[in-house]
């Protein structure tokens, strides 16, 4: 997705001006990016004291960013630029660092321990970082406009009543550890943006009010990512048990090339821990269970109906192995492939005759 940023020059001259395509940032604390990102592009500032305002200069795009600090330790950004080339970027996080974002336009790559992470249009993410170099880019033509919650854990743990509560808080926020998570976009968490991107208080009003929606925007996060139920058994809504048994169909009608979970998870529109999770405690089995009955359930046909050997009947069901076959069947009924049909044909001599072309 990306090449190494030191193959990357640190301008390119357009048209007799000199166009950053990159930079490198070093993260020690919440607040660096903005005021690193700051210094690095020399635009222009507007400021007081808890929130700062950068307009890009026209040679890297137009538009600007807007950093509203909560408090030491929690900050809101809002971008809206459109860049005149792909901006790449090379972070590296040495702080810990908690994050919700969404994108409401836009296309944003992410590349960090040899895994990625591809945003559009209206979708949101979580990520957990500390000491992580992640490498980021941003498309040129194209409006970003984006809405990050940055804070560190130990702001939101501030929140726990008591040292139960800190300790699911801690849980929770560990399943996304290390990672760039899709979370579910809701009608709520979409209206919570839209209010933060558009608000029209001014001064001390507006600090309150900004503050107030960034934790309705944690508080919708955590009930989409289904805080409190980590370990325990999930609450399924009449809506999440529409979406499963859409999810028990999607399986079934793909099992021969089975979709992965984050694939299922983006056609229906659920994060992927609610999916595996409440799937399971819906269907008692996970999906990878219903994929492998589905596929002994077909090769039993094949073999009995159409009569296909066991190499046939392995490749009919999406398997290239037919050795992964063969341990696959003999775990699910007790034998082998070759053992079930010869059962078939001592209890049946005249289809046997037919298998074997026998007259």
């Amino acid at each position: 997705m990306h090449r190494e940023l030191h193959d990357i020059p640190e301008f390119q001259v357009t048209a007799g001006k000199k166009v950053r395509c990159r930079m490198t940032l070093t993260i020690t604390q919440i607040h660096d990016l903005f005021d690193q990102m700051t210094r690095r592009v020399d635009g222009r500032v507007q400021q007081n004291a808890w929130e700062q305002r950068l307009t890009v200069p026209s040679h890297i795009g137009e538009g600007s960013v807007t950093r509203t600090r909560i408090r030491p330790g929690m900050e809101i950004m809002i971008t809206d630029i459109t860049f005149k080339q792909d901006m790449k970027l090379r972070i590296q996080e040495n702080c810990q660092l908690f994050e919700l974002s969404y994108c409401v336009s836009g296309e944003i790559n992410c590349e960090w321990n040899g895994k990625e992470s591809h945003t559009v249009n209206q979708t949101g993410n979580v990520l957990f970082l500390e000491d992580v170099q992640v490498y980021e880019e941003k498309k040129a033509g194209i409006r970003n406009q984006l809405l990050e919650i940055r804070l560190t854990p130990n702001e939101l743990l501030h929140y726990a009543g008591d040292l139960t509560e800190k300790r699911q808080m801690e849980t929770w926020l560990n399943r996304h550890r290390g990672n760039i998570d899709r979370y579910p976009d809701t009608s709520a968490i979409q209206r919570c943006v839209s209010e933060m991107i558009h608000c029209t208080h001014q001064g001390t009003m507006k600090r309150l009010y900004m503050e107030s929606k960034a934790l309705e925007f944690i508080a919708l996060f955590g009930e989409a990512d289904e805080y409190g139920t980590v370990g325990g058994k999930m609450l399924l809504r009449r809506d999440d048990i529409t979406i499963l048994k859409q999810v028990h169909e999607l399986v079934q009608s793909h099992f021969e090339q089975p979709l992965s979970i984050r694939e299922l998870a983006r056609r229906v529109g659920m994060n992927e821990f609610k999916l595996k999770k409440g799937f399971r405690e819906l269907f008692g089995k996970t999906i990878f269970e219903l994929v492998r009955q589905k596929r002994m359930e077909k090769a039993l046909w094949h073999m009995e109906v159409e009569r296909l050997n066991v190499g046939e009947t392995a490749a009919s069901v999406g398997y290239s192995n037919a050795s992964n076959f063969t341990t696959t069947f003999r775990k699910h009924y007790g034998c082998s492939p070759s053992e079930y049909l010869r059962r078939i044909d001592q209890l049946n001599p005249e289809r046997s005759k037919l298998r074997y072309g026998l007259e």
